[in-house]
């Protein structure tokens, strides 16, 4: 990444480009790269507390953008920092305009956090964005401050994809205090955790389901499960493209949400979810989907979960930033390059927008329909053994069959309310206390029955069912 940074750095001096605003937190980095680019060139800089390094008394940003601009810098590259802060000074804009027009033959780097350039730069400037230290960048730092051998080098660099190379150089030096290479790992996990959640929309979230916690929906698991195989060296080589992901639609709590989860342990990769809520509440939602998006790139190959995802990208809003947050996703949904897979869920798919789940941003749709009888007997069992009761010593099949029109969820809070009345009794969980804890419970597909059918009747023809039992029983009848 670093390589065509500089290559890209370096078209912009070719092009005759007069400023370019390096967008990054890495100062350090971007001033090597800076120098890389031209080399031969002598490196000024300035910062408001040091001036220019040839002339320490310019600090005010006005008088150093002048500085800039002197004749005589044939040969000469200049770096100035953080002047991000004084860019809607109208004297430092005019300052810019002024070098923009005079004949440089290296163009002024300005390297600040975000590129917050003023509409009278527009023409003038050329941003680019630093990418986050590849592989290859961070396995260098990996081997000054951790020495591991060969063999441990992958899973410490996979950890790392997402740091900075001073964030991941802190967190390789505290690893190496760690007593095992477990807990070394962690060590770097949870400064990516760390690091994400510095975005406020992303969360790097445990992978803590499998598809056994997953009852039903064999045909969403088995296409998941041979997704796996996309993964590999001989699967490139054969022609086959990095899976893209799969929004999976259907009725409220029958397991959407769980399988989007299992998704991460099933291709073994990080799971890091989106929050459309957080992202709508930042000062500037069209930016932090770009740096949000920039960043699931930066840790990949990863596994992004977009929970709901209508409630975020749905029916149009009179919100113009809606519609700019709305276009800028679906831009990269159909334009990522990075091994992102996108494992989204839908609840209210009148709210989706037909271009969402056009072909190229997911690899499939799937419905979720209210579970079979065998089904609800796959799920009941499920949620009995990880409570610790032996599910052969139910009658899960017959309990199943008078779950008629039970959510996975809801089958769920059966279990958990019977176990917490044979608490209150003392007594062990028997099927009198299921039989006891159904009777109290009304399914939603029957407090909302128009709403589920007309969802269940656009699943009909919309998108791939997720089940290959076809034994579900219409909730109106034939």
């Amino acid at each position: 990444m670093s390589e065509s940074f500089v290559r890209d750095l370096r078209s912009a001096a070719t092009a005759g480009v007069p400023i370019v605003c390096v967008v990054t937190h890495e100062e350090r980095r971007a001033r090597a790269l800076v120098a890389s680019a031209f080399q031969g060139a002598r490196i000024f800089e300035w910062s408001a507390t040091r001036g220019w390094s040839d002339d320490v008394a310019v600090r005010d940003p006005a008088a150093a953008v002048a500085h800039a601009n002197r004749p005589g810098d044939a040969g000469v590259a200049r770096i100035m920092l953080d002047l991000h802060a004084w860019l809607g000074d109208a004297r430092v804009v005019r300052a810019l305009r002024d070098l923009a027009d005079a004949r440089r033959d290296l163009p002024l780097v300005l390297v600040m956090p975000t590129a917050a350039l003023p509409a009278e730069l527009d023409r003038d400037a050329r941003v680019l964005p630093l990418p986050l230290p590849d592989a290859a960048e961070l396995g260098g730092v990996l081997e000054v401050e951790l020495g591991t051998t060969t063999g441990a080098r992958e899973p410490f660099i996979r950890a790392a994809l997402g740091l900075t190379l001073d964030e991941a150089r802190r967190a390789f030096r505290v690893a190496r205090t760690m007593a095992n290479e477990t807990d070394a790992l962690r060590v770097v996990i949870g400064e990516k955790r760390g690091a994400l959640r510095r975005n406020g929309c992303l969360e790097l979230i445990d992978a803590d389901v499998s598809l056994d916690d997953v009852g039903g929906l064999d045909v969403l698991k088995s296409w998941l499960s041979a997704r796996v195989l996309a993964y590999s060296g001989h699967a490139r080589a054969f022609g086959l493209d990095e899976p893209r992901g799969m929004l999976v639609c259907g009725v409220q709590g029958c397991g959407k949400s769980l399988v989007s989860k299992a998704t991460a342990r099933v291709l073994s990769l990080p799971l890091v979810r989106l929050d459309f809520a957080e992202l709508f509440a930042a000062p500037s939602p069209e930016h932090a989907i770009h740096e949000a998006t920039r960043a699931v790139e930066a840790v990949a190959p990863v596994v992004l979960w977009v929970d709901e995802i209508e409630k975020g990208l749905g029916a149009a809003t009179n919100d113009p930033r809606h519609a700019r947050v709305f276009g800028a996703f679906l831009t990269w949904l159909q334009e990522r390059r990075a091994p992102v897979f996108v494992a989204a869920t839908a609840n209210e798919v009148e709210l989706l927008p037909p271009e969402l789940a056009r072909r190229g941003r997911f690899d499939e749709v799937f419905f979720v329909d209210l579970p079979s009888p065998s089904e609800r007997a796959q799920i009941l069992a499920v949620h009995l053994a990880r409570r610790g009761r032996e599910p052969a010593a139910f009658p899960v099949a017959f309990l199943a069959r008078e779950l008629e029109h039970w959510s996975g969820a809801e089958i769920e809070q059966m279990v958990n309310a019977a176990l917490i009345h044979a608490y209150g009794k003392k007594q062990d969980l028997s099927v009198d206390h299921l039989r006891a804890a159904a009777r109290e419970l009304i399914p939603l597909a029957t407090l909302y029955e128009e709403r589920i059918q007309a969802l269940r009747q656009w699943g009909q023809t919309r998108a791939r069912r997720a089940s290959a039992d076809r034994r579900t029983l219409d909730l109106f009848g034939a």
